[in-house]
């Protein structure tokens, strides 16, 4: 599977708000300055992640994002099929956006893509950006202490 630009740049957006969970709102320009990522693409995704209620905004002096719930109740596979829509590497596997495909029923194939589908789904489902966090900082204290 490729995950897109879209989806990379929205998880990495959202691991910075779930970092700063309790802490008060993060402007689009601190959250673009730490995670590296252009401005006017983050405020795209940044308004389809608000859309989908996973962060709440606001305008203004104080203003910024925050998430609407914590970290460990957010998962990967819901913020990339909000932004992408599916998780399987072709559409006749996908349960999201699914596609039939005339060569599906004698395909050798399929049966792959689904495993692929379901081994990835099951991945992203049970990795909240509460769990991403935690494996951050082992690495991070690793590094200190090497």
């Amino acid at each position: 599977m490729h995950v897109s630009t879209r989806s990379e740049y929205g998880c990495r957006a959202m691991l910075e708000l779930s970092r700063n969970y309790g802490q008060g709102r993060l402007s689009a320009d601190a959250i673009s300055t730490r995670q590296e990522i252009p401005e006017r693409y983050l405020e795209q995704i940044l308004l389809a992640l608000r859309r989908a209620g996973f962060i709440h905004s606001r305008r203004g002096p104080g203003g910024g994002y925050v998430l609407v719930r914590p970290p460990n109740e957010i998962f990967v596979a819901d913020v990339i099929r909000t932004l992408d829509g599916h998780l399987a590497p072709v559409p006749c596997a996908s349960e999201t956006a699914y596609q039939p495909c005339p060569r599906e029923e004698n395909c050798g194939l399929h049966w792959l893509w689904v495993q692929v589908r379901n081994d990835l789904a099951n991945r992203l489902e049970n990795t909240s950006f509460e769990l991403l966090l935690a494996k951050e900082e082992e690495k991070t204290n690793r590094t200190e202490n090497a």
